[in-house]
């Protein structure tokens, strides 16, 4: 393995880690759980609070270990 492999599997490893970091703050579709904001009611989590909140605790927990909050 060449320093240039190096060079692209840490140009990688950065993106990929990038886009992780971009999927824990915006989320995944375009409802974020704000049932009031932009999905104007189509919200996935309106009628099971008990899922709602296990969601937010997860994505609660994956911020604290990648440091976002």
């Amino acid at each position: 393995m060449s320093a240039s492999d190096g060079i692209v599997i840490l140009v990688i490893g950065a993106l990929v880690a990038w886009n992780i970091r971009y999927v824990i703050k915006n989320g995944v579709d375009s409802c974020s759980g704000d049932c009031n904001g932009a999905c104007k009611g189509h919200c996935k989590w309106v009628g099971d609070v008990a899922k709602a909140r296990r969601h937010i605790s997860r994505i609660n927990k994956i911020k604290a270990f990648f440091h976002l909050t």
